[in-house]
């Protein structure tokens, strides 16, 4: 199914083809080259004689990994006796045909390029997106390294199964020529003679239906190579209220003050949200709301534990202020951490300082003296102040460091370092609290794959809209595992600021921001309100109690439909004997199909209303049904 031809090029059914470039500004070297050409059962290599005179070998070895799935590795070797000079490396770049990419097509692209982008996206006729995977100056970056097309009836990905992140683009491009995807460096790179170039080692795979094969398919390849999710623990299914409808200025009585509203809502965690600090790196308690500093902290978490309940600390690792730029919450001066250590920053090619999205600078994770100040940072929250877990934000990748003073062997030990910062926050926060949580937070875009072993529990991360946590939460169980916890984010987030059922029926775990009571002096602070009168708080009791009930973040995900092509949308995840359904449309009013049962009787029961709806029959039943916005439902053995 997916096969070298004599020409150098990789055939994939009636789909699409793949092949290698090398470019010289535009020019691909290897178009109109004379070449000879050996082709093995799995392997193909070209030796091309180059205008300039310069001569090179490549070699395309191709190996069959999975069903319907195959790795690409290219490699480039100069064997002449002239240096050999490209601009660009393509390996390899994918061509759909004409036939697979007429529209409907479907397209989930894992690169993370900006805040509230769509994971998954119908593809339109015209578009183009350069997909970068290493870090932006000023803005995010990373992600994970897969792009997948799919229209009714089948797809196909393309990705990279490195383990470590790699600095190149996935640029996908569609107009009236046709529609392509690739991987791509765009550095320049000189061979002398006898020096070999080689690129990523590529997977092209086949599937049907949405986003949820290919990216299960990455996983097992990843864990495969010891990058891994780590098992899930109690805490991370818990729900969790975030003190961050108090925005940056929340006190120790706020966060106390909703203890008793917790209680009776059947929440246990407490985050302490963004700006309970005085400086970025520095992480000392603001003096105007923590005024008693570290005692507020530890005073604060023994309440919170005393009421039965966790706490969350909010953080940003391995940036500082610099007195350069601002952003929501203060105008930024220079911590005390760069004061002392002002050779700690990143540095840019050209010298710049590298900066996250919130413009600060960012360290040098390679460097042991910042892993050392992590550490400790870690152990302060947890093991000095009480906090049972974090909320990392605003977590994309780190650039490559160009600073002379780190000595580094070649200058993406930084990036790679990343992981081991991250590992050091999750290792101490498990060995402390064997019940913890560490949430990563890539606000807006996938999750990076260097942090994919050092979360415990993923983040729909700032959804724009109920679908957006829908499918945020499908993206994750087939990244993480089908029975990953997936913070669903708070329900405030949601269409119309109360779907429940969108973060519940998925598989999330719920969350919300209210604040209480409700004090008109803090109205008078904030920029929105979210506040919980008495009607509200049924509503919420309502749900909390019914996620409580199920529990269905710890169930099974399993991928039975379409989220692009079967309507209306449909999730199922099974949980004990019992399978839960939930379907999502504006309005809907026909057939719906249940998928995975068994070959047996099932009672079907509408769970939120608590409502017998009769018994069918497996493995595959139909039902006649009218619902607006949500439909719920739990079958269990008759």
């Amino acid at each position: 199914m997916i096969k070298l031809d004599a020409q150098l090029r990789i055939q994939i059914d009636d789909l699409a083809s793949a092949q290698v470039g090398l470019y010289a500004g535009s020019q691909n070297l290897l178009n109109g080259a004379p070449t000879q050409v050996e082709v093995g059962d799995w392997s193909a290599a070209g030796v091309y004689t180059l205008h300039s005179g310069a001569t090179l070998r490549l070699d395309l070895v191709l190996e069959s990994i999975a069903p319907h799935a195959a790795s690409v590795k290219a490699t480039v070797a100069n064997t002449g006796n002239l240096p050999f000079h490209f601009d660009r490396f393509e390996a390899p770049r994918l061509d759909l045909a004409p036939g697979f990419s007429a529209r409907p097509l479907w397209t989930m692209q894992g690169a993370a390029v900006h805040w509230g982008q769509d994971f998954a996206f119908e593809l339109p006729s015209t578009f183009s997106r350069e997909n970068f995977l290493g870090h932006v100056q000023d803005g995010e970056g990373g992600g994970i390294p897969v792009v997948y097309f799919w229209n009714k009836s089948q797809g196909i990905a393309l990705m990279h199964i490195e383990p470590a992140p790699k600095d190149w683009h996935m640029p996908v491009e569609a107009d009236e020529k046709g529609i392509s995807a690739a991987l791509q460096l765009r550095q320049p790179v000189t061979l002398q003679p006898g020096e070999s170039f080689g690129g990523l080692k590529t997977v092209i795979s086949l599937h049907t239906g949405d986003f949820f094969a290919p990216l299960a398919l990455y996983r097992e390849l990843l864990a495969a190579q010891g990058v891994q999710a780590p098992e899930p623990v109690p805490a991370n299914y818990e729900p969790a209220w975030c003190s961050w409808g108090y925005e940056f200025d929340v006190r120790p009585d706020e966060m106390t003050g909703v203890l008793p509203v917790l209680r009776e809502l059947g929440i246990k965690w407490l985050t302490l949200d963004d700006r309970w600090f005085d400086a970025y790196a520095d992480w000392n308690p603001r003096q105007d709301t923590f005024p008693n500093g570290a005692d507020d902290m530890r005073r604060m978490n023994e309440q919170i534990h005393a009421a039965g309940a966790f706490s969350q600390v909010w953080w940003y690792p391995l940036c500082a202020e610099d007195d350069h730029g601002q952003w929501e919450s203060h105008v930024y001066g220079v911590s005390q951490v760069l004061k002392e250590h002002p050779d700690w920053v990143i540095l840019n090619a050209d010298g710049s300082v590298a900066r996250n999205n919130r413009h600060l600078a960012m360290l040098c994770p390679a460097l042991p003296e910042v892993q050392a100040h992590t550490a400790e940072m870690t152990r302060r929250f947890i093991a000095d102040w009480g906090f049972d877990g974090h909320k990392l934000d605003n977590i994309y990748t780190i650039p490559a460091c160009h600073n002379p003073a780190h000595h580094h062997a070649y200058p993406e030990q930084s990036t790679e370092a990343m992981g081991t910062a991250y590992k050091l926050i999750f290792d101490i926060t498990r060995q402390l609290r064997p019940d913890s949580v560490t949430q990563i937070c890539p606000c807006g875009t996938p999750l990076s794959l260097q942090l994919i072993p050092f979360t415990d529990q993923t983040v729909t991360a700032d959804p724009t809209s109920s679908q957006q946590i829908r499918q945020r939460i499908k993206f994750y169980k087939a990244l993480m595992g089908p029975n990953a916890a997936v913070f669903a984010d708070h329900v405030e987030l949601s269409d119309g600021g109360l779907d429940f059922a969108s973060g519940i029926g998925t598989g999330g775990v719920p969350a919300t921001k209210f604040i209480w009571p409700d004090d008109e002096s803090v109205q008078a602070r904030l920029q929105e309100i979210w506040n919980l009168p008495d009607e509200k708080k049924a509503v919420w009791k309502k749900w909390f109690s019914l996620y409580n009930q199920h529990r269905l973040a710890e169930g099974e995900y399993l991928n039975l439909y379409d989220m692009a092509f079967d309507y209306p949308e449909a999730h199922t995840i099974r949980k004990g004997d019992g399978i839960y359904y939930a379907f999502y449309a504006p309005h809907f009013h026909g057939q719906i199909e249940l998928r995975g049962l068994e070959k047996r009787s099932y009672l079907l029961v509408d769970y939120l209303n608590n409502y017998e709806l009769g018994v069918l029959n497996g493995p595959t039943a139909r039902l006649d049904v009218e619902f607006v916005a949500s439909l719920l439902l739990m079958a269990v053995p008759a």
